[in-house]
């Protein structure tokens, strides 16, 4: 690209002789403006913004100095060259301080003239290549910048994780990764964050929840409470639980970090509560100083953790010794289990179900904490209500469930409570089908029925309902079903197809109407299950009640 040059000198034979003799366009120079005087030659370089100015260092109202210093404070990369006389030399000593790029002296040779502005072509060309050179170093730097701190939560989670799981790496490495990684670290604690949906299922189809549809605005929410109490947090994920590493950069009295720690846990429980509905329970390893015991902390809080199954009422568990078994209770589990199996020959339902809270509460001392034995308990005491029901029938079909299911049932248990509920409704459907009343619904289930019939034209769920009498999803499910042989959408169904039997019954309403009277936003989905239930369509039903 050629560059721009501006003439200007108050005495018109040499400004012509610079104008027309010099061999611009070998220079790859064009001439895009001239004046005759300082005041014109600055409105020039103002409106034409040159590369090179060529100007005469005397001048009326503006001199050549005052140009070339205009020039460098607007134009700073462009070139100045100062025509000047010999008598005029000490003003050009002044030209080198206001950053004039060379001097030609008079009388002007258009071949001195041509070599200078040939250097300062070459000089702009250098420069502007140095520019654009830097340009792309910049960018190149700004984005290997911005890639690193994009990598950084992800390298940081990384090196947590590794720790985590047991990696070993020399304090060398660790100190020269933990710097690289900006991860400042005095002392801290392992959290594990867990939902009810979670704890319900262990490993099964939900226990992914947390840590693929919520990852992001979890570590948002868990960051902004961390901020606020002045740690840090790096996430990690082990076995399908949502790990955080809570690092404090400077000491802290054991007492004040439990309470930064013990807050932090109740704000995040809340937030994810209000934000996303889920009830979470979260566990507290202790207080470890290095990095390498990351690994301890973590089996603590995870060995922590699995004490919820117990701990039921306390969202937040921090290490603490578990009640030892009563003395001799190690030794009474099978004489317990004895006499449960006793107690099915000749108790009543109501009878079982009081000793059963006792039977219980010896199981879970026996256990020391061990969901394993727990389980594996409260699994002999389901085989033995359905071995006692095959004995006295013959049936070993006679539960909605196969026995696996109803193992896994137990296995899926979240805490002693749920364990509770179903152990009592499970003795009560054996002894209520052994006495012939199978059809006495619990107080639960008549009261999510009498729900069911009342709210059928809302958007109703399963969880909905759960929520509202404080029960899980899931528990309340198997309930509906073992008690009244349906599911809970064929209960929703049944409701809903028999009020629109009603008022397809009442003239004043149109067949397309009713569907959405009793809860379905689509007329086909209405019909689908109209006719799945009353083996009519409903304009058929509403035309033969009216022929009735």
């Amino acid at each position: 690209m050629k560059k721009s040059v501006v003439v200007i000198d108050d005495k018109p034979l040499i400004l012509q002789s610079i104008v027309q003799t010099v061999d611009w366009d070998g220079l790859n120079c064009t001439i895009v403006g001239q004046a005759a005087d300082g005041i014109e030659g600055k409105q020039v370089i103002h409106d034409k913004q040159p590369d090179i100015l060529i100007t005469d260092i005397k001048m009326p109202g503006l001199s050549g100095l005052d140009l070339a210093e205009y020039m460098h404070s607007v134009f700073p990369r462009s070139k100045t060259i100062l025509i000047t006389g010999y008598q005029d030399f000490e003003f050009a000593k002044q030209a080198v301080r206001l950053g004039v790029y060379d001097i030609v002296v008079k009388p002007i040779h258009n071949d001195e003239l041509q070599r200078i502005v040939r250097q300062a072509v070459q000089a702009l060309d250098s420069e502007q290549s140095n520019l654009s050179q830097q340009a792309k170093r910049d960018e190149a730097f700004s984005l290997l910048t911005e890639h690193h701190q994009s990598s950084l939560p992800s390298l940081r989670s990384k090196l947590i994780s590794e720790l985590i799981g047991g990696s070993n790496p020399p304090d060398g490495f660790l100190v020269k990764a933990t710097a690289e990684l900006g991860i400042e670290w005095s002392s801290g604690s392992v959290i594990i964050v867990r939902s009810k949906r979670m704890l319900e299922t262990v490993q099964g189809a939900n226990s992914q929840s947390i840590n693929r549809q919520l990852r992001g605005e979890l570590m948002e929410m868990a960051r902004a409470a961390a901020a606020l109490r002045k740690f840090e947090i790096i996430e990690s994920y082990r076995h399908d639980d949502f790990v955080l590493a809570c690092l404090f950069p400077k000491p802290l009295p054991p007492r004040e970090m439990k309470l930064k720690l013990q807050s932090f846990c109740h704000d995040l429980i809340e937030l994810i509560r209000q934000k996303h509905g889920l009830l979470c329970c979260i566990a507290v390893s202790s207080n470890y100083r290095q990095l390498q015991t990351l690994h301890e902390a973590f089996y603590e809080a995870s060995t922590l953790m699995d004490t919820s199954f117990f701990r039921t009422e306390e969202p937040v568990l921090f290490p603490e010794t578990f009640e030892p078994a009563e003395e001799g209770v190690k030794f009474s589990i099978i004489r317990d289990l004895e006499e449960f199996n006793q107690l099915l020959e000749y108790a009543t339902g109501d009878e079982m179900i009081g000793h059963l809270e006792k039977f219980l509460e010896h199981i879970k001392a026996y256990s020391k904490g061990n969901i394993l034995v727990v389980k594996g308990l409260l699994s002999d005491v389901c085989l033995a209500a359905a071995r006692y029901y095959y004995r006295i029938t013959g049936d070993e079909f006679g539960f909605d469930k196969s026995i696996d299911e109803i193992l896994e049932d137990v296995y899926r248990l979240p805490d002693m409570k749920t364990a509770t509920d179903y152990l009592s409704t499970f003795i009560k459907i054996v002894k209520n089908k052994l006495e012939g009343d199978d059809k006495e619904y619990s107080l639960v289930v008549k009261k999510s029925i009498e729900y069911i019939n009342n709210h059928f034209a809302e958007s109703i769920t399963l969880t909905s309902i759960a929520d509202h009498f404080g029960l899980s999803p899931s528990y309340l499910s198997r309930l509906l079903r073992a008690e009244s042989g349906i599911n809970f959408v064929d209960l929703v169904a049944k409701a809903r197809i028999e009020a629109a039997k009603r008022l397809l019954r009442n003239p004043r309403h149109k067949v397309n109407e009713v569907g959405e009277m009793v809860g379905y936003k689509e007329y086909a989905y209405f019909y689908q299950v109209f006719k799945k239930i009353e083996g009519v369509s409903p304009k058929e039903y509403k035309n033969r009640s009216k022929e009735s």
